[in-house]
């Protein structure tokens, strides 16, 4: 009978141990995937990783994983308060939000937020067009990049990701509509250094 309920347990201590770590790489790629993502990036610049993502059949967390170290840092979830607060000195930035085939694109000022005191909400403040309230202990990562465009032009922006891999928001500092001066690029390097000082999400990075 001991030897039953061991049997027992081990088998659901596997079952439970199993699904963690899948979930874990899930969104990382492997080595044959990341030359996929690099020459796809090489040969679309100016392609943000969820268009890229929605090309390649892949979750669009998995894109952002392939963007090269180089031109691109990540952070876990738990580092979503700080990074947003680094955000809060931009201008303003390009808000994208993808629901399906639908793509919203709202140029607004980052506003300060804080965690709900009630609840598990993220509120950001009443001061700017975006406003809202989100769930950053659902995220599972924060991808900042700073990629080739089409031209001289540079690609910079900050990505948050939901627990089952797709795009919840990015922050854009550059677009058509936004062209960002010396001062606000120091900005945002400053915040890729801060990302780039997390924990990385994969190993490769």
């Amino acid at each position: 009978m001991q030897q039953i309920v061991l049997t027992s347990a081990v088998l659901l201590a596997t079952a439970i141990c199993l699904p963690i770590t899948a979930m874990a790489n899930e969104f990382c790629v492997t080595a044959g995937q990341a030359r996929v993502a690099a020459k796809y990036f090489a040969d679309n610049p100016g392609v943000l990783p969820p268009i890229a993502a929605q090309r390649l059949g892949w979750p669009d967390a998995l894109a952002a994983s392939g963007v090269v170290a180089a031109q691109a840092a990540s952070a876990p979830a738990a580092d979503f308060v700080e990074i947003w607060t680094a955000m809060a000195s931009w201008e303003q930035a390009n808000f994208l939000i993808m629901k399906g085939r639908n793509v919203f694109e709202i140029l607004s000022g980052v506003s300060a937020g804080a965690p709900s005191t009630r609840s598990d909400y993220f509120n950001i403040e009443y001061d700017s067009p975006l406003r809202g309230h989100l769930r950053p202990d659902l995220m599972s990562s924060i991808y900042a990049i700073s990629m080739p465009g089409s031209g001289d032009a540079v690609t910079r922006g900050v990505m948050f990701f939901d627990g089952d891999g797709s795009l919840v928001m990015g922050a854009f500092m550059s677009g058509e509509s936004l062209d960002p001066g010396p001062e606000e690029i120091a900005k945002f390097d400053e915040l890729m250094a801060l990302v780039r000082s997390k924990r990385s999400v994969c190993s490769a990075q």
